[in-house]
Parts: structure tokens; sequence; C-alpha cells
């Protein structure tokens, strides 16, 4: 658990716009530039390409803006970039998407709120996260990023959270309106977002905007809309008359559940299905979905609680780090997974604000797997868990070998961590350098003792990687999922991990498959996700402790992805020294 000085909390201020591009994690199909810009020059399906930093802030309203260059879309009229706000990886503040013209326009903000229960004063650890999504069809550069606080005004007349899906359904990115004829085939015209929709907690409202051709029977239906999770749940359904779509937008109301919304941590993706009765012409010009305020009203009593066994799907919760939200993700998002089983996620520093949904979380569960690690005995909710619950314990897979000097393994840089608190330039902290900027003051000579390890009392690395061996090896006596072994016969070939706590993708794929087999799922399926998405941060090793170790693929040139760059070792460190003094 992180322990910082309270002297050291000290709030940011943002009363001033303040660049933050450039602590922002970009992953495919976004690349950092030179300049330090981001292009998004891969036009592929929908995908994240930037998102973090992760800060944590004051209770206050705040403003995001961005600027770039944007070139023209293949499908015009319609948003072509997705920007939203989450709060503690699972809340969602704010949404908002652009089309070209907006963009030309100059309108690229975006406006949000930090309630108390989420802000700094609170005591709460809610980090805060900028998500940029690309729609497809274009490609553009982002050149700045800042965020500074707003005014009440600027707060009060910013829109509703609006969701416009006309053009992420469509099967080609064709402009303009959809049409349909009595001849149309809906399969050849829609198909599931190609951008994976996501919708909070709450009431929601569905519009259509339709123009209305040749009609034999006005009242007949027309056109039936559904809102869907991807495992089959009906949130609501609607079907259209002509004489209905011929007059105002058509819409109706839905509600999307705790358990399937961005809320509960490990979301449910949400389907739109249009089907067309093909008794008119009709000429689709915009379809949105709209979510209302809290207050608004129940759609349909879908909050109403669950208990243990009441439903067939088993419900899973799974406690522990990031790996355990890799796991979590990936079970749900498993098509023969999430047929038998739902899945939620607790974070094993689980914050006061979850508290209350968490203790719902653990009475409804038929199953809790635990992450082995010690974290377990602090979990604030530990004795609300029934003692007839059934659990499964799991590893956490970590490899300390080839970062002898990071805290996670040792002696930790208490200096770097409370200066930047909460919000951090380094993730990661070097107990080695915390020692050196006390013993050396000039930051040349520090570097370069560090860099040829001309300390005393320095650790061995051949000695710490004994120790690993065992342990790693007991794990496999633990867990027989060959993970230990595998880790020690392949990592001086390839990197098998990005930093002591990140594992590859391979090595989470050893882990699913024997979860799979201790939850009893039988039948052969492929785990979908992104199981190597831990590879967005990279730690460089140390170029002796890879000689020592004959770790061929670490040497000096060897580069390393932050924040969407490629550094090597001495670029990484030397920023390290220059930052923190």
């Amino acid at each position: 658990m992180m322990v910082v000085d309270d002297a050291a909390r000290v709030a940011p201020d943002f009363s001033q716009a303040r660049d933050i591009l450039s602590t922002m994690e970009v992953r495919l199909p976004g690349r950092r530039l030179a300049d330090g810009g981001v292009a998004q020059d891969l036009v592929l399906p929908v995908r994240l390409f930037m998102y973090g930093p992760f800060l944590r802030l004051p209770e206050g309203r705040y403003c995001l803006s961005f600027d770039g260059d944007f070139s023209a879309p293949v499908q015009k009229g319609h948003p072509m970039l997705g920007v939203e706000v989450i709060a503690q990886n699972r809340m969602l503040r704010a949404w908002r998407d652009f089309t070209h013209e907006e963009l030309r326009a100059g309108d690229r903000s975006l406006f949000f709120e930090v309630p108390h229960a989420l802000s700094m004063e609170s005591g709460a650890d809610a980090p805060f996260e900028f998500r940029f999504t690309g729609f497809g069809t274009s490609r553009f550069t982002i050149s700045g990023l800042t965020l500074r606080t707003a005014s009440e005004a600027e707060t009060a007349a910013a829109p509703p959270m609006r969701w416009r899906m006309l053009g992420r359904l469509r099967l080609v990115p064709a402009s303009g309106p959809v049409g349909l004829s009595p001849v149309s085939v809906s399969a050849l015209k829609f198909w599931r977002s190609w951008s994976p929709l996501f919708l909070p907690a709450g009431l929601h409202r569905l519009e259509v905007a339709a123009r209305v051709g040749a009609v034999s029977q006005p009242d007949e239906p027309a056109l039936e809309i559904s809102v869907r999770t991807r495992d089959g749940g009906v949130l609501g359904t609607e079907v259209f008359s002509s004489a209905q779509l011929a007059g105002e937008r058509g819409s109706f109301l839905f509600e999307v559940p705790p358990d399937a919304s961005l809320d509960s941590g490990v979301p449910q993706k949400i389907d739109i299905g249009i089907r067309h009765f093909r008794k008119a012409s009709l000429k689709l010009d915009a379809l949105d979905i709209v979510h209302l305020p809290a207050g608004t009203g129940p759609a349909a009593g879908v909050f109403a609680k669950t208990v243990r066994g009441a439903t067939t799907r088993k419900k899973i919760l799974v406690f522990g780090n990031c790996q355990g939200s890799l796991v979590a993700r990936a079970f749900r998002e498993n098509p023969g997974f999430s047929k038998q089983f739902s899945v939620k996620h607790h974070f094993m520093e689980l914050p006061p604000n979850l508290h209350e949904q968490g203790r719902r979380d653990i009475e409804e569960c038929d199953l809790l797997l635990i992450q082995d690690i010690k974290e377990w005995e602090q979990y604030p909710l530990k004795e609300h868990v029934p003692a007839d619950l059934p659990t499964l314990r799991y590893p956490c897979v970590r490899f300390a070998s080839l970062w002898p000097f990071d805290a996670f393994n040792g002696p930790d840089d208490k200096f770097a961590r409370n200066k930047d608190y909460p919000n951090f330039e380094f993730t990661y902290f070097d107990g080695l350098l915390a020692r050196l900027r006390k013993e050396i003051p000039d930051p040349e000579a520090r570097f370069a003792a560090y860099r040829d390890l001309d300390v005393k009392g320095v650790i061995d690395p051949k000695r710490l990687h004994t120790f690993e061996e065992k342990r790693l090896l007991a794990m496999d006596e633990k867990f027989p999922a060959g993970m230990g072994a595998y880790i020690l016969e392949n990592f001086r070939r390839k990197r098998v991990f990005y930093t002591t706590a990140h594992p590859n993708g391979a090595i989470l794929s050893m882990l699913m498959k024997y979860l799979a087999k201790e939850l009893g799922v039988r039948q052969l399926f492929w785990f979908s996700g992104p199981l190597d998405s831990l590879r967005s941060l990279q730690i460089p090793v140390h170029p002796k402790v890879a000689a020592a170790l004959d770790v061929r693929w670490a040497g000096a040139d060897a580069r390393y992805l932050v924040r969407g760059e490629k550094v090597t070792w001495e670029d990484y460190f030397r920023k390290y020294i220059s930052y923190y003094g």
C-alpha cells in the first residue's frame, strides 16, 4: 500500500491551462511524434489510441481542450473522434464525440465536474483519465492537450452526454443519411458498432430521426430498434410506424443496470439492433443515445437487488491488482465464458466511495477469486465476506530479477514519491538512485556511478535471481499452471515482463487457462481481450543487470515503450535524475 507524507498532499493548480499531452499514454493505432504530438495515422475500425494521465484532482469544474490537424474523413457528417473522462477506471464523468465540421470550427473542448466524493479533499484515490478514440474514418494529429478550471456558467452550458451512433453502426463508412427501401437488407446496412459502446448506469433515451418516403400503410410497423448487452440481455426495444417517424424524432427510454454499466469496472458491450420491415422507404438522419440526469426516474426498475444464486449465470467477483482487472475483463469478453458467468473486479485498495457498491457485490456473488497477495489481509470489505462463500486463490505473477533496484523489490525513493504526489511523473521508483542522491550531489557523477554500479553494498543480481528461481518454482507447486517454469526458461531471450509486476500476454493467457480449468470450463475457446495491454509501460533493464543474467535482448541500445515513445535505458534514467534532482 502506498504511503505518502501528509505534507506532500499539495493540490495541483489548474487555474491556468496546463499542457498535459506529454503525460498521456499512447497505443496503436496512435504514434508519438518527435515533437511530442500524437498521430493517429492508421485508419482502422474504431480504436482507443491515447489515454491517461490518471490525475488526482481537487473538487471543482474543469475544461479539457485539444488542438490538432484534422484531415477530411471518408465519412462526412458523422463523428470522427470521441473523448471521455473516466474516474477510478469506471465512472464516466463526461463524453463527447466530434465531427470534422465541429473540429474545423474550433469546437474542441469538453467540460466536466469533480464532485467532492471523487476529489483529493475527500481522501478517495480517484484518478481521472482522458480517453481518445478515433472512429477509423480519418488520419489526424493531436498537437496540444490542456486542462484548466472552468466557470459554473461554462459547465452549465455544456450539452448532455450524447452518443451519435448512426455512422458507427454502418457496415460501410459512407457519408450522410442511411437509405432503406423495401428491397434493402438491414444486415448489409448495419453492423455491431465498430466502436465498442459502453454506457454509464442510469436512464438513457434513444432518439431516431428519419425521413419517410413512399408508404402505403403509415400505421404499420416500419422500423424496430433494440438495445441489448453483448451477452443478449435486452435493455430496451421499440417498434416505430411510418406515421411516428414522419413527425418529430422517435424515441424510447431504457435503463442500463449497474452490472452492465461502466460503473461495474468490467462493463458489458452494448449493441444496437435495427430491423426494417420493408413497408416504407426511409432515410435515417440520426440515431443517438442521450444520457439523462440522475433523478429523472427509473424506466423499468432494473436496479432491483439480486441475491446469490438467483440467476442461471454464476456471479464471480475477482479481487486483485491490475492483473486481476485483466482477468475479469478477459473472462467477461469471452463469449464461451460469459454464457456461464458474470464477472466483476475489486481493486486491492478499494476506495471508500465504492464500499457500499462493493458490499452489494459480495452479497450477490457466487464465487470470490482472491489474488494471492498480502493486500488481501488489508482489504476493507474482508469482514463482509460470508463464511460459506466459495473462494478460489490465484497467483500474482511477478518477476524481480530484472529490476533489483525497483521500489517494489526493495528500498523506496520516498523523496521522488512525495514530490509528485498525487500525480506521478514516474510510476516506478528507484531505491538505489534514492540512496545515490544523498551520497553524490552532482547529477552527472551520480549517473556515472549508477551506470557502472560503482557502489558499495549494491545488490548482486545473480543472488537475487537465485531467490526468484526458488519463489517461482514454489509458485508452480502451489498453482500448477507452469508460469514459473515458463518465465525461467524464456526471460533471457524475450520480454516476458514489461515491469516487475506486468507480465506479457503469453503468461496471462496461461493464467486464464489455469483459472478456466479450476472453474470447470471445459469447452475449448480463445480468450479474447487485451491480455498484452500491460506492454504500454516498459521499465528499462539496467545493462549490467542484463549482462550478469545473460539477458540477450536488454543491452544498452534496447528500446522501451514509455508513453508512446521508444527510449533507451540511458534516456529513461537520465530523465529520472534530471526530474527528481
